[in-house]
């Protein structure tokens, strides 16, 4: 999944749209540390974590603390995941500038 599909899957069920924005910008903040080298995948994956414990926290409250945690570290799992892919292609993409 693109990192585009997954934080809007993420954000989808918040109602707050300056929650959604902040959300989708820490994301995108974090991609963008990854990408520079500035963090290490550890300290992206505990960031993410944390955003997707807290998303889930406020959209999916009958879920238990162990379910959330769970879900919270598949979904970074995820994200570091589409964080690689993405830097990969952007790199390419720059490299092999396709001339129109």
């Amino acid at each position: 999944m693109s990192l585009h599909n997954l934080i809007m899957s993420l954000i989808s069920e918040l109602t707050d749209p300056v929650l959604r924005i902040d959300v989708a910008s820490t994301i995108q903040y974090v991609f963008s540390l990854f990408s520079s080298g500035d963090i290490n995948e550890a300290q992206a994956k505990d960031t993410l974590f944390d955003v997707c414990r807290d998303v889930l926290r406020e959209t999916k409250p009958t879920l238990t603390d162990v379910e959330i945690k769970k879900k919270a570290a598949t979904m970074a799992d995820e994200f570091i995941k589409a964080f690689k892919v993405e830097s990969v292609r952007r790199r390419v993409m720059s490299r092999f500038r396709i001339r129109l």
